[in-house]
């Protein structure tokens, strides 16, 4: 019998060790291939250390006092009397008669002890894991705690440093709640142990034969109720993240009734957990159900009831006077939680006088001005660049380079393979895992220049890559990227698909350090096991040489390593001077605790652009770049994993230059700022400024306009800069009033500005502007024209170039063929002062505007593109012989709808763009 039970707790023990092996191990190697195997050991450690102590600290508690009860059980004389006595007859009464009839069903009492006894300490075992693994979870809040550095900056209610709320307070509600939770499982615990003994009840007896058992359970109850008073006492502090008041955080009702009153409870909390014990030796005593009733109606009733009527009776009637300090504090601790403090107002007085010679005096910003839009352009790479169905370009980014000596603002996309769209006879396991393992490449084309069809320029383009203007590509091999779902196996006897080429495939292997050397039998068929896929040990492709890489999207990467940071939706490539191609990818640091602060989407009120992760896409080799210093959350994280961050100072020239601001953090400090601009609280409690995010036409619908990079220079600035932009309407209505301008530039990183617009004039918004675009008669027959020829009119967004303290609007206009997903650029509008005008090109458009010759821009005259809009008769006539058309079609006469076509078609083939 022992052998057995030795082999099945052998075989148990195997088998968990094997699950834990099965779950560590592959991990290990995994971060050991990117070179962060000492973070992984750190996280492991601390976290098994911490479940280790508090699944101890449990167990030892739950013991102690299932040995206590137990001794207690034994020794209780059990036929004595209880003696039942309360202060409240009544209650006597129905502890009596529950009493009895437990005697009554416990028959057999010694069954019942026997079970306990081989019950008790598995429950606690399972309740201590239990315990155990709940405290495993804020191992890191432990750390950061230790780690933690002054904010500078003090609530205004308690006084304390902003800090306590970012790292301490979350830890003491942490283990406040542990232990009271802890706490009562002993209560339950013991009171199960008690009461299947039936002698539960004897807390009530006034006999001294159970003076020990009332000790114990009165003793537990009485440090609960010190738990709560701690957890009260902790509560206050939530205070400061209140949203009882007009504004987020403490407001009046919560600072002068509810504040009071919890410092009351906290002192009855404290107080009755001393009255509870005089009950063991006075079960009559009736101060302790006094303490009781006043905490509970104190809680329901003070905590409730009378806040609301203050608030209601009298808060509301002058709710200005009474909660201009907390807005005040509101407004300050908003801004600077969202880092709004220090964005710089500037008066923007929009004067309508640019001339020929400063459009030519801005020339870098005029060549930068971006016509296409990310959807169309990411269309046409697809059906010109895709070359083969397993291609994939995902999205399109917008970075700058140095072209020919100047900025040139470009859209590029990574050509990533998606070995999923690979024909159904090629959908085998050696194509999927160790030939089609990489993308390749990239597009690239200038944001301004468009071919004689309408089409992009490139400047990086086909396969394998063709790159000009001194941009050149070593590495275009893709292996870490946004599409790389798949695990591959590179470096075998079986080689890679690199590019196509003609009617022939370009063959190679890889040549790099990235992913898991298979150089042991071992690692073969631990993930033999883990991919449930035994073909990684018996495949004769694969040798000691050979490298496996699995999870190897960039955004997995990122977010395993460092998963206490929160990730952009939008990483993006860059091509270095060096020729490699790498993601940078923009990571946050955030918090819901800021006190006094507004929250977002109702889950943060803290956030900070405070890394940027650059990712290398041959290799996976990754790196995390420390770019806020300030950032007291990320000065804790860099104490807690030390060394893991790089400086500012250690980033690459190469990348530095490509550094942007992100738009998921710009589009976040807007939608606040549409409302914390109004730093006067009267202001800000009327709402009599609020500002609004304006809408524009995009593909014939309405909707909300984004940020958008553009190089421009900002008033007072000596030169262009590339930066993030959005304009701002007020509240219901379209005209500007201002806009947003963040710096991408490394030396002015994350510089704001705002540019007010003078309220005294009407400044036209995005929504004016189209509407202007609609009612202009003959850009409204052309693009009805075109959308009638069978073709699909796209206007793109619309763009709001500052120059010279003026406003140019400019809108792209796209043509696709119904049977085509092929956009064209077929006209740019462009608006200017009282001026709307559409031309075959920006130039020409702005040769219509400014009479700007073609020459101040660097460009030769080209006649085939500049065009002659079609004028009103001609229109008409297109219009008069479609009818005819129409009228030919519905009666069936073919030959009179031939020469109608004929007509149509010459008339068409006049005006076609």
């Amino acid at each position: 019998m022992a052998n057995i039970k030795l082999i099945i707790g052998l075989i148990i023990t195997g088998i968990i060790s094997f699950f834990i092996f099965m779950n560590l191990y592959p991990d290990f190697l995994w971060f050991q291939s990117f070179g962060y195997e000492s973070i992984w050991w750190f996280r492991v450690k601390s976290e098994w250390i911490t479940w280790i102590i508090f699944t101890l600290i449990a167990f030892g508690w739950l013991s102690f006092n299932a040995y206590i009860a137990n001794k207690n059980s034994s020794i209780a004389n059990k036929n004595a009397s209880y003696d039942i006595q309360t202060p409240f007859a009544f209650l006597n009464q129905i502890i009596n008669q529950f009493r009895q009839f437990m005697e009554q069903s416990q028959s057999d009492k010694s069954f019942a002890l026997k079970t306990l006894s081989g019950v008790v300490y598995i429950a606690v075992l399972a309740i201590s894991v239990i315990f155990g693994l709940s405290a495993k979870s804020w191992w890191e809040d432990l750390y950061l705690y230790l780690n933690q550095t002054s904010y500078g900056l003090n609530d205004p209610l308690f006084g304390h440093d902003v800090s306590f709320y970012l790292f301490s307070l979350p830890l003491f509600n942490h283990i406040q709640g542990w232990f009271i939770g802890l706490f009562i499982i002993s209560l339950i615990f013991v009171g199960w142990i008690y009461f299947s003994r039936n002698i539960l009840l004897v807390i009530f007896s006034k006999s001294k034969e159970f003076s020990a058992i009332k000790t114990h359970l009165i003793s537990l109850l009485s440090v609960t109720f010190v738990l709560f008073a701690v957890g009260t006492w902790l509560g206050m502090f939530d205070l400061v993240l209140s949203e009882n008041g007009v504004v987020y955080g403490a407001a009046f009702t919560d600072v002068n009734i509810i504040y009071p009153i919890k410092r009351i409870l906290v002192g009855l909390f404290a107080l009755e957990a001393v009255l509870i014990l005089f009950l063991i030796f006075k079960p009559t005593f009736k101060l302790p159900y006094i303490g009781l009733a006043l905490i509970l109606l104190l809680h329901f009733f003070g905590l409730k009831f009378v806040p609301n009527i203050v608030q209601n009776v009298i808060v509301s009637p002058n709710e200005l006077v009474k909660e201009k300090p907390f807005i005040e504090s509101n407004i300050k601790f908003t801004r600077e939680a969202y880092n709004l403090n220090r964005v710089a107002e500037k008066k923007f007085p929009v004067d309508y006088n640019l001339t020929a010679n400063d459009i030519k005096s801005n020339t870098t910003i005029v060549e930068n001005i971006r016509l296409w839009n990310q959807e169309p352009l990411k269309q046409t790479f697809s059906q010109l660049q895709e070359i083969r169905l397993y291609y994939e370009f995902m999205n399109v980014d917008v970075d700058r380079y140095m072209i020919n000596g100047k900025p040139q603002q470009v859209m590029l996309s990574a050509r990533e393979l998606d070995s999923t769209q690979l024909s159904s006879q090629a959908q085998t396991w050696t194509n999927r895992h160790l030939v089609y393992t990489h993308g390749y490449g990239l597009c690239m084309t200038p944001v301004n220049e468009v071919t004689v069809d309408g089409l992009p320029e490139f400047f990086v383009k086909d396969l394998p890559p063709v790159a000009k203007h001194g941009l050149t590509i070593n590495r275009p091999e893709i292996y870490f990227g946004e599409k790389t779902f798949d695990y591959v196996v590179v470096n075998t006897k079986q080689q890679e698909f690199d590019f196509p080429k003609g009617d022939l495939n370009v063959y190679t292997n890889y040549e790099g350090d990235g992913g898991i050397l298979f150089d042991s039998f071992l690692k073969r068929l631990v993930y033999s096991i883990k991919f449930s896929d035994f073909k990684l040990i018996f495949s004769s492709l694969i040798g000691n040489e050979s490298r496996l890489m699995y999870d190897r999207s960039i955004n997995y990467i990122a977010k395993k390593i460092a998963p206490f940071l929160v990730y952009d939706q939008d990483p993006y490539l860059v091509l270095t001077e060096e020729g490699r191609m790498k993601w940078i990818y923009d990571a946050y640091t955030i918090s819901n605790e800021f006190p006094y602060s507004e929250p977002f989407n109702a889950r943060i009120n803290y956030i900070r652009n405070s890394v940027k992760v650059v990712i290398d896409a041959y290799d996976g080799a990754i790196d995390y770049y420390m770019m806020d210093g300030d950032d007291p959350i990320i000065k804790a994280f860099n104490g807690v994993y030390k060394g893991f961050f790089k400086s500012q100072a250690e980033m690459p020239i190469s990348i530095q230059n490509h550094v942007r601001y992100p738009k998921d953090l710009f589009t976040v400090q807007a939608l606040i700022l549409n409302t914390y601009h109004m730093e006067d609280p009267q202001v800000f409690y009327n709402r009599e400024d609020v500002w609004q995010f304006p809408q524009e036409t995009y593909e014939g619908s309405e909707k909300t306009m984004s940020p958008y990079y553009l190089v421009t220079k900002l008033p007072g600035d000596k030169k262009e800069s590339f930066v993030l932009m959005l304009p701002f309407t007020p509240t219901n209505k379209n005209n500007m009033i201002a806009w947003l301008a963040a710096s991408s530039d490394l030396d002015s990183y994350g510089q704001f500005t705002v540019l007010k617009l003078p309220k005294e004039k009407t400044i036209y918004g995005p929504m004016q502007i189209e509407s202007r675009i609609d009612q202009d008669t003959e850009i409204s027959k052309n693009l009805t024209l075109w959308g009638q020829m069978g073709s699909r009119v796209i206007r793109g967004n619309l763009m709001i170039i500052p120059i010279e303290g003026s406003l140019l609007y400019v809108e792209p206009i796209y043509l696709q063929a119904e049977t085509s997903k092929l956009p064209e650029l077929k006209r740019v509008i462009v608006s200017y002062d009282d001026k709307v005008v559409m031309g075959k090109n920006l130039m020409d458009a702005m040769f219509q505007v400014f009479d700007v010759p073609y020459d101040f821009l660097e460009e030769e005259p080209v006649k085939e593109m500049v065009v002659k809009l079609a004028d009103e008769t001609s229109i008409e006539q297109v219009i008069r012989v479609f009818n005819h058309l129409k009228q030919s079609l519905s009666e069936s006469n073919w030959s009179d709808f031939g020469v109608k076509m004929t007509e149509l078609d010459q008339v068409i083939q006049s005006l076609k763009p």
